[in-house]
């Protein structure tokens, strides 16, 4: 069912799906070894050791979308993996809206959310030229708390029906045109990225490699957040975890 709704929009590339596997990136990798295509797909039902940003596990819920897509030559630009970041976001939120009619933000830089709810997220690896785009979204499984975030499902804010198979073949698509876009579409792709971003102007503490407070102040097109701290400086971060500051807080 998977590969007749891709080839429905014009994605011929295999799909491997399985019931369980140890990580749908681990099983791209070893396609990308053996020479799979350009826009091969690999998904699964579960997941025993999935990872996401940072080493961090990837927490399988049932009823949640998981999967792994090859994308040969997209890796080609400085600072690729922010940019390709950038494309796989907008391209998952675009595959919602298109396919449940639901309104997704991005929560900086890799989050797909609801409100202040992770609904899912991206992880990009590079290999020379090509990267492999891991997805993982809570579809149709509810709410509840991973790794210490609220999290919540596509379902809750879906405004008409739809099945897994319809929405993993609509993220495919999405995410193939926004990473080889261009010129214009790829200003369309940043300028989508950044209006749909949940941080822009507020108060945030960032930590990571390195940890500092302020005002996000926008974005840059390789992904990296722009803060303005108490004195008025601006600084570029390319990474870290982000949390929202109270106006009481000090």
């Amino acid at each position: 069912m998977v590969q007749a709704r891709l080839r429905a929009v014009g994605v011929g590339a295999p799909v491997t799906v399985a019931d369980q596997t140890g990580s749908t990136q681990d099983d791209a990798l070893e396609g990308l070894r053996m020479g799979a295509p350009h826009g091969a797909v690999y998904a699964a039902e579960r997941q025993t050791r999935g990872r996401g940003r940072r080493g961090r596990r990837w927490l399988t819920t049932p009823g949640g979308l998981l999967f792994s897509l090859i994308a040969r030559g997209a890796a080609t630009h400085s600072g690729s993996t922010g940019r390709l970041t950038i494309a796989a976001a907008v391209g998952v939120v675009r595959a919602i809206q298109a396919c449940t009619g639901a309104s997704a933000s991005i929560k900086w830089p890799n989050d797909v959310v609801f409100g202040q709810a992770k609904a899912g997220g991206v992880l990009v690896e590079t290999h020379g030229t090509t990267a492999v785009v891991g997805v993982g979204l809570n579809a149709c499984s509810g709410a509840g708390i991973a790794e210490g975030q609220v999290t919540t499902a596509v379902a809750t804010y879906a405004i008409r029906p739809f099945d897994r198979s319809e929405l993993l073949a609509a993220c495919v698509a999405e995410m193939l045109d926004c990473l080889a876009a261009e010129g214009p579409a790829w200003d369309d792709v940043y300028a989508e990225w950044v209006r749909r971003s949940t941080l822009l102007g507020l108060q945030v503490e960032v930590s990571g490699a390195r940890r500092a407070r302020g005002l996000v102040a926008g974005f840059d097109p390789d992904g990296s957040l722009r803060l303005r701290d108490a004195d008025g400086n601006l600084q570029r971060l390319s990474s870290g975890d982000v949390s929202l500051r109270l106006a009481t807080d000090r």
